[in-house]
């Protein structure tokens, strides 16, 4: 699976990675990849699975998948 982690939660992957690749033996929860990486949750604002967003609580993931996470946005 490839997994991208927008704006800051690169700081929270072990090897501060933006993009890279893990392996799921089978289909997962989404939640449970996030805590595998360490981001914590209410640092997920948005998540989609190829691109189309999803429930972060509710979503599962396999090993093709393509998820993409990010924080909450400001600006000022």
């Amino acid at each position: 699976m490839e997994v991208h982690l927008g704006g800051h939660l690169a700081f929270y992957e072990r090897e501060k990675r933006s993009r890279f690749t893990v392996h799921l033996p089978a289909r997962t929860p989404l939640l449970d990849l996030v805590r595998t990486i360490g981001i914590p949750e209410a640092e997920i604002d948005l998540a989609t699975v190829n691109l189309t967003v999803v429930s972060l609580h509710d979503a599962e993931v396999q090993d093709a998948d393509r998820v993409d996470l990010y924080p909450p946005m400001s600006g000022g």
